[in-house]
């Protein structure tokens, strides 16, 4: 499953594999500030405020909040999702990790073939935060924090959120409070998004400033959405086949969390306020229907060792943690361990050791992406590249959905000094996948290894494009341009997607 575009719903973010990032494809940078990690996007289901209008204007978003415009178009909903995951990608927490991109979409398409979501795919992202949260943004993008991940005691529980944040987007829940505060001539959505655009402790001290002013006004008002988005999400929650009464259960055990602990409201309760009538009415709703097993997936259990292993905010050492799942009575968790621990030794370089938990794992699941593309990143750490290549290809020839895998291989190839067949490789998938942008990112690469500078701009011209970025995209096909015939095919070529983009920005 390739990861969404701004066009295609392919994914933005990813670097190119190499060795020396430790996992290929992963950005996981330090964070310093917490606060500056929060993006203040809870903030967006509580509240409509804004910095300037001037802010507004420069994000390229709709001006929303004028009496004149109190109607939400699908057209304007997709520029605002579009210009919020922009920089989302960019920002430091976004979590550009291939397997837990793959899972939580997996998850989220589970879910939301059953909701009421008509020609949109929702794109979900991951975000790297311990706070307990998760948000949807208009146009069909909504994002998890790693923290929810690591919460949730069970798959439902997860589950339960996803299908809550889905049933905010099929009811319009945002473009509905915006029509009701434009109305009431308070601030646009336009400029809480440049609030968020704008990042850093300015965006995030903008939103939390206005907070105390806005919050209690439309707070009814938020409630009556989170109570019709219990109701839908439990029946989401039945339809995609898991345990309906993990909803309650899980906002239940927050609330309880905090009244018994006294530690602060989880974000998530903060962002989508709780109460006893709504506890009552989502624990009547999810008891119609019968009880029974609901298990949780393998790939569940992978995905928060993984996020154990990679992404853990505070600095304690993910093996102590994963070494005491080894203990489980689960055998799910105890096989989800190793493939952590086999991680983490694979980012210390100590690929002996990784490679004596992998095999197993490998042996027990010969056709699992994630652990075999974990086996080959090994093996091609240990010197091993036809051992990698070859597993690579076999992965891939029976998981061709999987498109990060195409990604390994090719990098692969030009590890083994073999970039003509990385070239092809892409080529072929560029053909399948003309706007997955990770693709033209590898692509780029590989012209380098070629000495094809001007191949190269092209490439990451059209990442360019992907992104929204035509002016830059411009500059580098000129750029190009200066570093080959204009009058051979490929002169020619380049400056007609010159023409045609400079027509665009026109």
């Amino acid at each position: 499953m390739p990861p969404p575009s701004l066009t295609s719903r392919c994914r933005t973010d990813l670097r190119k594999p190499r060795l020396s990032d430790g996992h290929p494809g992963i950005r996981v940078p330090r964070l310093r500030n917490h606060r500056r990690r929060t993006l203040a996007a809870g903030w967006l289901w509580i509240l409509v405020i804004g910095l300037a209008p001037a802010m507004a204007q420069n994000t390229g978003l709709p001006e929303l909040g004028t009496s004149a415009s109190r109607h939400l178009s699908t057209a304007e909903e997709t520029r605002i999702g579009q210009a919020f995951y922009r920089q989302l990608v960019i920002s430091p927490g976004y979590v550009g990790d291939y397997p837990l991109y793959d899972y939580i979409q997996s998850l989220g398409d589970r879910i939301s073939t059953h909701s009421d979501l008509r020609g949109v795919r929702p794109v979900f992202s991951l975000y790297r935060d311990n706070a307990i949260n998760a948000y949807a943004v208009p146009g069909g993008y909504i994002t998890l924090n790693t923290g929810l991940l690591l919460t949730a005691d069970n798959e439902s529980e997860l589950a339960a959120v996803v299908a809550h944040e889905i049933a905010h987007l099929t009811q319009r829940h945002l473009p509905r409070l915006i029509e009701r505060t434009a109305a009431q001539k308070l601030p646009t959505l336009a400029a809480i998004l440049a609030s968020i655009v704008v990042g850093g402790e300015a965006g995030v001290a903008g939103v939390t400033a206005a907070a105390g002013a806005s919050a209690s006004s439309q707070l009814a008002y938020t409630r009556e959405f989170e109570r019709e988005a219990d109701a839908i999400g439990i029946r989401l929650l039945a339809d995609s086949g898991f345990d309906p009464r993990a909803m309650p259960e899980f906002f239940a055990k927050l609330d309880r969390a905090t009244i018994h602990s006294g530690r602060e409201v989880p974000e998530f309760l903060r962002t989508h306020p709780m109460s006893h009538a709504r506890m009552a009415a989502s624990q009547d709703r999810a008891a119609a229907y019968p009880e029974r097993d609901y298990p949780d997936s393998l790939d569940y259990h992978l995905a928060r060792a993984r996020i154990r292993a990679l992404l853990t905010v505070r600095q304690e050492d993910p093996l102590l943690y994963l070494r005491d799942q080894i203990q489980s009575e689960s055998e799910l968790e105890r096989e989800a361990a190793d493939y952590g621990m086999a991680v983490v030794l694979h980012e210390r370089r100590e690929f002996a050791n990784a490679l004596d938990l992998i095999r197993p794992l490998s042996r027990r699941y010969p056709d699992h992406p994630w652990i075999q593309s974990l086996h080959a990143q090994i093996e091609l750490a240990m010197e091993e590249p036809e051992a990698a290549i070859a597993r690579y290809r076999n992965i891939f020839e029976k998981h061709p959905e999987e498109l990060y895998i195409s990604y390994y291989l090719a990098n692969a190839y030009l590890e083994n000094d073999q970039p003509e067949l990385a070239r092809r490789h892409i080529r072929k998938q560029l053909r399948r996948h003309p706007e997955d942008l990770v693709l033209y990112k590898v692509q780029t690469k590989i012209h380098v290894a070629l000495d094809q500078h001007a191949e190269a701009d092209q490439s990451k011209a059209e990442y360019l494009v992907l992104m929204g970025n035509y002016g830059g995209a411009v500059s580098v096909l000129k750029r190009a341009l200066r570093n080959t015939d204009e009058e051979g095919y490929l002169g020619q070529s380049i400056t007609a997607r010159i023409k045609e983009l400079e027509a665009k920005i026109q």
